[in-house]
């Protein structure tokens, strides 16, 4: 995920922005899920990256047991999100704009993912860009900080290089241990139709 970092504020503006996300994140989780107990004997199954919705309100429409989360840092997604969970009336399903890092600390000790989901991130090409790329050893690590004891992990990409990328730094993280597995709901999705090539992987906590 890109630094949002700006290059005039001090460390402890951005620090204070930071926290402060977190603790918004930590607030919506208390007051719409983990009050009303709707995590409670229910997979939790985690999107990050969600764009405008359209496969996790399908997955969350045929498994409605389950409870859902998206989220993406892009405010009119996440708007559009919630305007399909709405029309669907989907109670087990919640969207929330927020970076990766920022609501896994949030998420930490309110409740535990049984799957993540990775969908077509932004594969940042460039070499001196991969430092942004969303896959990243410490937030495969948080993520298993969050995740419950039979969690797995889906990945699915366009692009060839961040799939070798994403296999690579599965391998390499003592949390997470490649699998195979069939992804588990196909639906489509805004990203998943443009594209005619996509490659996919899992793994799951060691």
């Amino acid at each position: 995920m890109k630094n949002d970092f700006p290059r005039s504020a001090g460390l402890s503006e951005y620090l204070d922005r930071k926290n402060e996300r977190i603790k918004r994140a930590g607030e919506y989780l208390t007051k719409y899920i983990t009050t009303k107990g709707l995590h409670e004997n229910r997979k939790v199954i985690l999107e990050i990256g969600c764009g405008h919705g359209h496969w996790l309100s399908s997955y969350a429409a045929k498994n409605t047991e389950n409870l859902f989360i998206g989220i993406d840092i892009i405010t009119k997604r996440i708007e559009k999100c919630n305007k399909k969970k709405e029309s669907l009336d989907l109670t087990n399903l919640f969207f929330f704009k927020a970076e990766a890092q920022e609501f896994l600390s949030a998420l930490s000790g309110k409740l535990q993912v049984d799957s993540t989901f990775f969908m077509f991130p932004d594969p940042w090409p460039k070499k001196r860009h991969f430092k942004n790329r969303l896959i990243q050893q410490h937030l495969l690590k948080k993520l298993a900080d969050c995740s419950a004891a039979d969690s797995k992990i889906f990945f699915r990409s366009d692009h060839a290089g961040y799939f070798q990328w994403t296999l690579k730094h599965l391998r390499c993280n003592e949390s997470w241990q490649i699998m195979d597995e069939e992804w588990p709901h196909k639906s489509a999705s805004l990203f998943q139709d443009l594209f005619e090539i996509s490659y996919t992987c899992s793994a799951q906590i060691c």
